[in-house]
């Protein structure tokens, strides 16, 4: 192990649910200049299923898809058919999620940062989301912190149990305001002013924050792209929350050796049409069994009670004959583990490639935890169940939408103005971050994005010329559906 000197700092921004078409605000010096001073991926996306949060962040921290580390979601239903659920600052702070990080046995960005170097330092941090902290942090992670309400209405930082950070640091004043009930904009500002604070304390070699107003309220609530008001306030204030940040690192002598990443965990789609999710329970219980739990969102995954009955539960749902989904699958024993099988015949979008596009994504979450059906919307469309009635936009399927998300890499070691098409993963970031800073990535499914870095050496190059070969027709699929459907709706 080495000393902590000499290695790069590494600030890896997550703006939850961003879309690409953000970074084209005007008036933000501070991102345009890393931007110029970087790669961008301009076919980036997240490449997993379900396209959410907690499986996002997991994936971006471990480099592996949801199919290893076993959290394809906020829920699900385990083998056992009992449901499982990360969507609880409780459940989260007992340690669940990193209990089940743990048992995949797949490497984490910290425990290799920490492997690299004993006295290099690992945060992981959000606003309210919790569960973003502490996924992408991990087991190993020293610091993790996001932001809670409390009995007073306040809303002050506080940390997973096991991740404390520095006495006092959590009693800044500035770090605490005296209602919950924030205009948009500061909670993303009060997690970033976090991420100041901290570094001015512990001079932590890895940043890892999420902010989370990107995703909610303006693309739930707002329907993001549509709301060019609320993504103009959102980026510009994040422009000089990232001016802010890199001050901190100017005065701490170290901005020269950071690497920013600036990138999303998922996309978001502006809903057009929605489904009621009464049609698919229906059709499941025509197909001779229940439901256990579900996730609705821009595609519909069910776990059922009786799995021997999917493939027919699938049929029952594809004889609905509904126009705005776009194919159905079953999850059924295979020669060598299970399957994803399409049941509902051939797809009613005339893409070629397509159906390698779908398995590709349906492969990423088809592990233990994965679900029994998947049904496939249209881009543009959702099923909002219960308090989600009233969104304007979701993401967690396979459109691409849904899947798109902007990735921007700046810094030491990085290459300097360039778009790079190649379809870069959110399982690739860490080991990117890794290869940036001489650390392994081994054990690690993602790859190291050569053509971002300025002196990659031989063999990265070979692996991502490999990946491309694969990724990009899927990717070309993915958009082609997307233009095609959006033409239709």
């Amino acid at each position: 192990m080495a000393d902590a000197a000499g290695l790069p700092y590494v600030v890896l921004i997550v703006l939850d649910g961003a879309r690409r078409e953000y970074f084209d605000t005007p008036n933000m010096p501070h991102v345009r200049a890393l931007m110029r001073n970087g790669t961008q991926y301009s076919n980036a996306f997240a490449g997993i299923l379900e396209s959410e949060t907690p499986s996002g962040h997991v994936s971006i921290g471990t480099g592996s898809a949801p199919s290893r580390t076993g959290i394809p979601s906020f829920w699900w239903a385990d083998p056992r058919n009992e449901r499982v659920s990360l969507f609880s600052p409780t459940v989260i702070r007992a340690g669940d999620m990193e209990k089940m990080i743990r048992r995949s046995g797949v490497p984490t960005l910290a425990h290799l940062v920490h492997a690299r170097s004993r006295n290099a330092k690992v945060v992981a941090l959000s606003g309210s989301k919790y569960y973003a902290a502490d996924a992408i942090g991990g087991p190993d992670a020293n610091v993790t912190m996001y932001f809670q309400g409390t009995a007073q209405g306040h809303f002050v930082p506080t940390y997973i149990p096991g991740h404390a950070p520095p006495a006092g640091l959590l009693s800044n004043p500035g770090l605490s305001v005296k209602t919950t009930h924030l205009p948009l904009g500061l909670e993303n500002h009060l997690a970033m002013s976090l991420a100041v604070n901290t570094f001015e304390r512990m001079r932590q070699q890895v940043t890892l924050i999420n902010l989370p107003e990107f995703d909610w309220p303006l693309g739930h609530v707002d329907g993001g792209i549509i709301d060019p008001a609320g993504v103009k306030t959102l980026m510009h204030g994040f422009d000089r929350d990232l001016a802010a940040l890199q001050d901190a690192y100017r005065k701490g002598g170290v901005l020269g050796n950071t690497i920013f990443i600036l990138m999303a965990d998922h996309g978001m789609m502006p809903l057009h049409h929605k489904l009621s999710e009464t049609d698919f329970s229906d059709a499941v219980s025509r197909g001779g069994t229940s439901i256990v739990t579900f996730a609705y969102s821009s595609a519909g995954y069910i776990w059922v009670k009786d799995s021997s009955r999917a493939r027919a539960a699938g049929q029952q749902i594809a004889r609905t004959n509904n126009s705005h989904v776009q194919s159905v699958y079953a999850r059924v024993r295979a020669s060598k583990g299970y399957s994803y099988t399409r049941v509902s015949g051939s797809s009613n979008v005339p893409v070629g490639g397509l159906e390698a596009a779908n398995q590709y994504l349906l492969n990423s979450f088809n592990g233990p935890n994965a679900p029994d059906i998947v049904v496939l919307f249209k881009e543009g469309v959702g099923c909002e169940p219960g308090g989600q009635a009233g969104w304007k936009g979701d993401h967690g399927g396979t459109s691409w939408e849904a899947q798109h998300i902007p990735l921007i890499l700046s810094g030491p070691g990085i290459r300097t103005n360039h778009v790079s098409s190649h379809p870069a993963r959110l399982i690739d970031i860490a080991p990117t971050v890794l290869q940036a800073m001489g650390a392994s990535h081994r054990g690690m499914e993602g790859i190291p994005l050569a053509d971002a870095l300025e002196a990659p050496p031989a063999w990265t190059v070979k692996w991502q010329q490999a990946a491309n070969k694969e990724l990009a027709p899927l990717v070309a699929a993915l958009q082609q559906r997307s233009r095609l459907e959006l033409k239709a709706a």
